[in-house]
């Protein structure tokens, strides 16, 4: 491309070694001397070419076509289609050799787990091993490379459900694009190309070729299936089949082929749509240059790095299926990186509730990427956009015309702004779901740069055409020459971009309009003149000839000519002369303004580089010392250490002074299996709320927990962030105890907690953190216990419902004991009486007859009952086991009459047994028998 003889500031620069010039006039009585002989010969050839005239006409497209011009773009357009395919059958074999190295054996074969998978998205029993798969899915697959959805489509028992999802392949694409150029490229070596007719021709036809090929095997090649369900069939389509199939491959083939072509032509001079363009925008030719390096510096860095990435964190079937989903990843972070976002519509996990939700995500909006991975890619931004804007100012035109025209200063931001626009289509991967899949409603989502994407590359835009204009000049010639040279492009094309810029410069556009008087003639040379020095923008450069100084608007013979009979014809491609002769040269650029321009670089740059630098660290900031991940931290550690309090403090848990008895330090970090170590995996940040999510290992098992964060004030710039508690804190379980009647304190890991002591039995329901609770009912008497300590297990994020301890109360032995010992006494105090009928006794005898003739009662115990102990809700009860037996000696009178009586010795035995309750209060015991 040529460079200017000015620079930026609009001081004049020594030509480089790839700068044109004007072409001088053929005849002029003032020029300088040349050679008479050869100045003849070129007179008879202008003299031929301006008697032809305005009646010159290019040869037509059609008469000049062979059967060669036919069959070489279908075989370009043939090949583009094939190497489609081979591209997505290289990406299917080392997608299945990933998921072989990554296989288990007892998970049964890579086809098992493929068919597993299909099994578990669709609920359909499949086999994709068969015949009918292999010949089918490469082929639908690639017709995705046209950016089609494909799509599931299911019908049963007349009702339909349907389901597609789109995701370029860009690969395969990019190995059609390739293939069709080099069959194009080496089949046409001896073709001549004789008109840009010709050649767009040919390339129209490979590009109807390649996509009338793509879309008819698509349609032969549908998946049709019949799956067996319950008693009926499933009838399954595989397809993708879609609107954009035809145009989009249309359309890669006619440029992929013209471009193939491009070297073909035979034209020898610039057609009128091109010195227009380039005159009105120059540089307009050249704009793509700097932004394929740039995305090809981006790209080939950050390709790799996802690529290591992949292979680390998902393992050999994320690494070798790379090829799928690799191009497009890389694209979302060219935009992540140049600060934009993408966006999710709906949302990009779910196929459930998306109407009218939409998620953005900036490159450190998701804790998912480290800090050190967010500014080395906006790092690896900047670096691709200085080598976009030192490629610019190595192929823009800087001549004087770019001085006049306004438009200069909007080629390259306009160009990078239509690019954001394409990149909300060439970027977008989404999906949908209708019919019985989703119920009566349909689903999208989709995920794609957000809309604002192409006012972001046009800021990057001005940006690197500021820095082409007034700081790469400060130091683009200290570059390796080879370096340079790659940036400039071949040599081939620095020369036709040379003799496009010479046109334009020119005023080539009043030559075309003027019926191409030039076309086949070659520009005269320029007269010679004494060689100049080396330039200082190419040090490297061989001295060149310069010409006096001209008007690089002087008219040309014709129609549209100004007055004078100075000729000029519009220079040829392959005029050898045309790249090396250059309008006359200003002073080279002095060294203090050189100084002032390297100061204003080094101000700029350096003001940009704060700027990114104080990003950088606010974003930093904002995401470790005064992000939410750091209280979420703060908690888990104190969980931990067993600072129960103090994990109150962060997150509290909203519930009762009663309920919060178990959250002490004494008590939490007594308990045994608590939280023994946790990781933050990543925090996703949604405007004032946030998700820190994390993991937990307690008594060796590892449990995800989702910690809900709020920012409700700030600390100064940063927002100032603390648990949500309204949303519920995963860590707190409930824990409910039933308390028994009389009870005022429970021991809960060897500490004694108060409770309400209540004539009846109740409910208390605590709040605690994840360990084990060793839980027992103190008990004030000896008659009475509660059992053991009862142990109830807390885990982390557990779903299941709180456990509940009840506690029944049990007597023990020293009741019995003390119970028989009472009644035993009774027994004894009853056996001293001296009545036949002691009052209030459980034995006794009735007399019969006269009491007079019984007399002198004895009573001894001869052996004593055995009683057990039961209670009934709050009454306890004893009753007799054995009986007892009791022993009467007494006399009996046998005389019938009066006088004198007859006392004889008798004795009887009865049997002792009784019932009752008995009350317990401490260690008292109060016996109501029932004899």
């Amino acid at each position: 491309m040529p460079s200017s003889a000015h620079d930026p500031a609009g001081k004049a620069r020594e030509p480089g070694p790839d700068d044109t010039e004007e072409l001088s006039a053929t005849t002029s009585p003032g020029t300088a001397r040349h050679d008479p002989g050869v100045q003849h010969d070129l007179d008879a050839q202008h003299d031929a070419a301006a008697a032809r005239g305005a009646g010159h006409r290019p040869p037509a497209a059609l008469p000049t076509m062979t059967a060669r011009h036919w069959w070489v773009p279908v075989l370009a357009g043939v090949g583009g289609y094939v190497g489609t395919v081979v591209g997505i059958v290289i990406a299917l074999v080392l997608s299945i050799l990933g998921l072989a190295l990554q296989g288990d054996s007892d998970e049964g074969s890579t086809t098992d787990r493929l068919n597993g998978e299909i099994s578990n998205a669709t609920g359909l029993d499949t086999d994709t091993s068969g015949l009918r798969w292999i010949l089918s899915v490469p082929f639908q697959l690639a017709a995705m490379a046209a950016l089609v959805p494909l799509r599931l489509i299911l019908s049963f028992g007349g009702e339909g459900a349907s389901a597609g999802i789109t995701v370029p392949q860009y690969f395969a694409l990019a190995c059609g694009i390739l293939t069709a150029w080099l069959i194009a490229r080496k089949l046409s070596t001896r073709m001549r190309v004789e008109t840009r007719g010709v050649q767009w021709l040919m390339a129209a036809v490979s590009g109807l070729t390649w996509a009338a090929l793509a879309l008819v095997v698509t349609a032969l090649t549908v998946l049709r299936l019949d799956v067996p369900f319950f008693a009926s069939d499933i009838r399954v389509r595989l397809t993708a089949l879609g609107g954009g199939l035809f145009p989009v491959l249309f359309l890669v083939g006619l440029l992929s082929v013209a471009a193939a072509l491009n070297v073909r032509s035979t034209q020898v001079s610039p057609g009128r749509i091109v010195i227009g363009a380039e005159r009105s925008t120059p540089g307009v030719l050249q704009v793509l240059r700097p932004i394929a390096v740039q995305f090809a510096v981006f790209g080939t860095v950050a390709g790799l790095g996802l690529l290591i990435y992949a292979f680390v964190e998902g393992g050999a079937p994320a690494g070798f299926s790379a090829l799928f989903w690799l191009p497009i990843a890389v694209g979302w972070l060219f935009v992540l990186s140049l600060l934009s976002a993408l966006t999710a519509g709906g949302a990009a996990t779910s196929l459930t509730g998306l109407t009218g939700r939409s998620d953005v995500f900036y490159l450190w909006s998701e804790g998912t990427v480290p800090v050190w991975a967010v500014v080395l890619c906006i790092l690896l931004a900047l670096v691709s956009a200085v080598c976009a804007a030192i490629t610019w100012a190595h192929v823009r035109p800087l001549d004087a015309r770019v001085a006049r025209t306004p438009l200069a200063w909007t080629v390259l931001p306009v160009t990078y702004f239509l690019l954001g626009l394409l990149a909300l289509w060439l970027l977008r991967v989404g999906g949908y779901a209708s019919g019985g899949m989703v119920g009566s409603s349909n689903a999208v989502f989709s995920l794609r740069p957000a809309g604002w994407t192409c006012l972001v590359f046009l800021v990057w835009g001005v940006i690197i055409e500021l820095l082409a204009r007034f700081v790469v000049p400060a130091f683009m010639h200290t570059l390796p020459r080879r370096v340079t040279r790659r940036l400039r492009g071949s040599e081939r094309s620095r020369g036709r971009a040379a003799v496009v810029a010479s046109a334009a410069a020119l005023g080539g556009a009043g030559l075309a309009g003027a019926g191409l008087a030039g076309v086949g003639t070659r520009a005269m040379p320029a007269p010679e003149a004494p060689a100049a020095t080396s330039s200082a923008q190419h040090p490297s450069a061989e001295p060149t000839a310069t010409t006096a100084p001209q008007d690089a608007t002087a008219a040309y013979s014709g129609p549209h000519a100004g007055s004078g009979d100075e000729t000029r014809v519009l220079p040829s491609y392959d005029d050898p002369g045309a790249t090396t002769r250059m309008p006359a040269q200003r002073a080279p650029m002095d060294p203090a303004t050189k100084k002032r321009i390297r100061l204003i670089a080094i101000i700029v740059g350096t003001l940009i580089l704060l700027a990114v630098l104080a990003t950088v660290v606010f974003s930093v900031l904002s995401r470790t010392v005064f992000g939410p991940d750091n209280q979420a931290e703060d908690l888990l550690r104190s969980v931990t250490d067993g600072n129960a309090t103090h994990a109150a403090e962060i997150a509290n848990p909203n519930v009762s002074s009663g309920q919060r008895a178990l959250l002490t330090d004494d008590v939490y970090g007594a308990a045994q299996n608590r939280i023994s170590s946790y990781e933050i995996k990543d925090t996703t940040i949604d405007g004032d709320r946030a998700t820190v999510n994390a993991t937990v290992t307690q008594d060796g098992v590892t449990t995800p927990v989702a910690l809900p964060m709020v920012s409700d004030s700030r600390d100064g710039l940063f927002k100032s962030w603390r648990v949500d508690e309204s949303a519920g804190v995963p860590l707190y379980q409930a824990l409910t105890v039933e308390v028994p009647a009389g009870v005022g304190e429970l021991d809960v890991n060897g500490k004694k907690v108060s409770v309400d002591t209540q004539g009846q039995p109740h409910t208390v329901e605590y709040t605690v953190l994840p360990g084990d609770y060793a839980v027992g009912v103190s008990s004030s008497s000896k008659y009475v216990t509660y059992g053991g300590n009862q142990v109830a297990e807390i885990r982390a994020g557990s779903p299941s419902p709180a456990p509940v301890m009840s506690f029944q109360p049990s007597f023990t032995p020293a009741l019995e004991e003390d119970l028989t010992k009472q009644l035993n006494a009774t027994l004894d105090r009853c056996a001293q009486s001296t009545e036949f009928e002691p009052e209030g006794c459980p034995f006794g005898y009735s007399v019969y007859g006269d009491d007079e003739d019984y007399r002198n009662p004895r009573w001894s115990i001869q052996r004593y009952p055995t009683y057990s102990v039961s209670s009934y809700g709050n009454q306890v009860t004893f009753t007799t086991d054995r009986s007892g037996e009791v022993r009467l000696d007494y006399q009996y009178n046998e005389e019938y009459d009066d006088e004198p009586a007859d006392w004889t010795d008798r004795d009887t035995t009865s049997s002792v047994s009784g019932y009752g309750t008995v009350s317990v209060s401490g260690d008292e015991l109060t016996i109501n028998a029932n004899d």
